[in-house]
């Protein structure tokens, strides 16, 4: 695996990790804590997706958000959080996801990503990403019912943000209201992608419209009655996104 610049391995055994040099000090304590029901530290529960992110808050004033890798479907109900293989996931995420940073996508910031070993082969997985005071999913802002200017800003930054995604080789694995993160002001928005698990390296396969279409998906499962999400926010959308990626 070759390793982004920047980061470095940190191995204190049953642990392995692949840490953002420049933060190495206090992360690296951080991640041991994860396996010590963060004492020492505090911890504020992040909505969405499969449960068990945290916002982390360190002695020294430090925040991130931590992920604890979980499994979906069937094999949740007898594998939960355990993973299986020599290549992990949370490094191949790390790696990605800041890869594509290099590149000018909007992505979360990454700094750092752990595993613990259980046994040979078999491992419980974190990633550890800078924490942005105020940001919310694309879902819970949404959900505010923002005024239609602001409404339409923010769609607009989303085709934009991922326009530019795509223009720097980057493809979604899993696309969905919950996976996109509104930063700042209603006014002055910034978008990012979080959650490249399972992303395959600078994949093309993928069209614009998939990822319409599965955003479409996610509001209709997230809000079936239609009552946060119109179809005006997505002609907004996948206008910005014809439209290219400059805007920022």
């Amino acid at each position: 695996m070759n390793l982004p610049p920047g980061f470095e391995w940190v191995r204190n055994r049953p642990t392995t990790s692949l840490v953002r040099a420049d933060v190495r000090d206090w992360v690296v304590p951080l991640l041991h804590a994860a396996d010590g029901d963060w004492r020492g530290y505090d911890t504020i529960p992040v909505a969405g997706g499969r449960g068990g992110a945290l916002v982390v808050r360190g002695p020294q004033g430090h925040a991130v958000v931590v992920r604890p890798y979980r499994r979906g479907g069937l094999p949740a109900r007898l594998l939960h959080d355990t993973y299986c293989g020599w290549s992990p996931r949370p490094f191949r995420e790390l790696c990605f996801t800041e890869a594509l940073r290099q590149r000018g996508a909007p992505v979360v910031e990454v700094y750092a990503a752990a595993v613990r070993w259980l046994i040979p082969g078999c491992y419980r997985g974190w990633l550890v990403s800078r924490y942005v005071p105020g940001a919310r999913s694309l879902w819970a802002w949404v959900s505010a019912t923002p005024a239609p200017p602001e409404r339409r800003a923010v769609f607009r930054q989303v085709g934009h943000a991922l326009r530019r995604l795509h223009d720097r080789g980057g493809q979604h694995p899993d696309l969905n209201l919950n996976n996109i993160l509104v930063c700042g002001g209603s006014h002055t928005p910034e978008v990012v992608f979080i959650d490249f698990d399972r992303a395959q390296p600078f994949a093309r396969g993928r069209t614009s419209a998939a990822d319409f279409a599965r955003l479409r998906r996610s509001a209709q499962k997230l809000d079936p009655r239609g009552e946060h999400v119109a179809a005006a926010d997505f002609e907004d959308l996948e206008a910005a996104y014809r439209a290219g990626g400059a805007c920022a």
